[in-house]
């Protein structure tokens, strides 16, 4: 006894009378009282709970104000809702009991459910303190982040990128790419996981038609997963992920790539390709062909970009990948091609409206002469027969819009100076240059007609 007592306040007198406190849960009366203990001529104070159990006085002593009133709290409580089960327990056990339950109080949860989610939260965050746990969720979870859909997602996102002048090449990469993606995945973008994107980039098969249902390369994996990255990125950005997180799609798993040798057009090849194929298809072709431009590039560009006067395509930064104009000179051979087209001002590819149409129909040309026309052999054919000829990786870095290190690492050696004359003096026959004039003057009357 004196060990407890001598734990609270003390005095050499006898401390003065206090009235008793009230503690009321609707019905239910709990009472407080003051009651000093003298130990060896010293007071120590002391408080009562007074209280009534199935008929019977029940008083418990506590040693300062603070535990009685808690104490008084959690009676009042229980004697009101007809729970008595903590009153049977003892000692050490009732206390905890009854603290827990006043921990809990203002929650309006039941302990052994409190108990039950404790639990499960620990294993989940794997044993951390769920103090820090819930002021991370303060912090990022509940800054009021917008809900959206991925199919919405990729729509807003690619409307933004219009209006921003983006690249039709990636405007078009990004709406196939996230397309499939927003299909197997049309919930909400914040539901995703990083390991289910990984799952997802794995489980992908070529769409193909020589390759439909067979699994794709590591680049075009890593293309795919670049597209979701950006998509994630544009969700933090404006708002439906947080902002001082990295995104669940930037840790998933960029795969090693095994690059193949570029293939490329043989100078025989070409020169049947362009002397064989429709006249109409001839100046895009000739101009991929010997100046590199890129099949979206090419599909923007007009008569207007060649200038034969000054010896230069100048693809304006509108329509280049990278969006930074380029200068690339006209050799020779390619200026016969383009000759009888000087002066129009129409698109070179007017018959068709979209990079892909251009391509499928050249290769349909290609596959009838039993030539392999490849997605882009015409640019790898320019870029490693230019290479060649100038020995200058850094000038035709500016010429083709790659860079010198892609060039180094992909074009060198694959083509010797002599196969690179050969490709550079591939000229009209005096039989399709008649055809390519016969052709531009009948452009230039069609025009003549729409402008009148």
């Amino acid at each position: 006894m004196a060990r407890s007592a001598n734990k609270g306040k003390q005095s050499n007198r006898k401390p003065a009378k206090r009235a008793p406190v009230l503690v009321r849960v609707d019905s239910v009366v709990v009472t407080i009282r003051f009651s000093p203990q003298k130990v060896n001529r010293t007071w120590y104070h002391s408080w009562i709970v007074d209280y009534s159990l199935h008929g019977t006085r029940c008083r418990d002593r506590k040693r300062t104000f603070r535990n009685a009133k808690t104490w008084a709290n959690a009676i009042a409580i229980k004697l009101a809702n007809g729970d008595m089960e903590a009153l049977a327990l003892t000692g050490q056990d009732r206390r905890i009991y009854l603290a827990a339950l006043q921990n809990i109080k203002k929650l309006k949860v039941a302990l052994d459910a409190a108990t039950r989610e404790y639990a499960d939260t620990k294993r989940i965050v794997k044993n951390a303190d769920l103090r820090e746990v819930g002021r991370f969720y303060q912090k990022y979870a509940q800054k009021g982040l917008k809900k959206i859909k991925v199919p919405d997602l990729v729509k807003k996102m690619i409307a933004d990128l219009e209006a921003d002048k983006r690249g039709e090449y990636h405007l078009r990469d990004l709406e196939v790419r996230l397309g499939r993606f927003a299909v197997s995945y049309p919930g909400y973008i914040d539901n995703i996981t990083g390991s289910q994107i990984d799952g997802w980039l794995r489980g992908l098969k070529s769409l193909a038609r020589t390759k439909k249902g067979q699994g794709i390369a590591g680049k075009t994996r890593n293309n795919y997963r670049n597209a979701i990255v950006e998509l994630f990125n544009y969700a933090r950005k404006n708002g439906y992920l947080p902002k001082d997180l990295g995104t669940e799609a930037a840790g998933t798993t960029r795969v090693h790539e095994i690059k193949k040798d570029n293939e490329i057009f043989l100078p025989d090849q070409m020169d049947d390709l362009l002397n064989v194929a429709p006249v109409r298809m001839v100046p895009g072709m000739a101009i991929k062909a010997f100046s590199g431009v890129r099949t979206e590039e090419i599909c923007e560009m007009d008569y207007v970009t060649v200038s034969l006067k000054k010896g230069y395509i100048i693809l304006p930064r509108r329509i280049t990948k990278s969006k930074r104009r380029r200068i690339i000179p006209i050799p020779p051979n390619l200026r016969k091609w383009l000759e009888p087209f000087d002066g129009l001002t129409i698109r070179i590819c007017w018959r068709w409206s979209t990079p892909q149409s251009i391509f499928q129909a050249w290769d349909r040309v290609a596959k009838r002469l039993k030539i392999k026309a490849g997605a882009n052999r015409f640019r790898n054919s320019f870029i490693t027969y230019r290479v060649a000829q100038t020995g200058d990786i850094k000038k035709t870095s500016l010429e083709s819009g790659n860079s010198p290190r892609d060039i180094q690492d992909n074009y060198l050696e694959l083509a010797t100076d002599e196969e690179a004359d050969a490709w550079f003096s591939i000229s009209p026959s005096e039989a399709r240059l008649k055809a390519l004039r016969a052709h531009a003057e009948d452009l230039k009357r069609r025009l003549a007609l729409e402008l009148d």
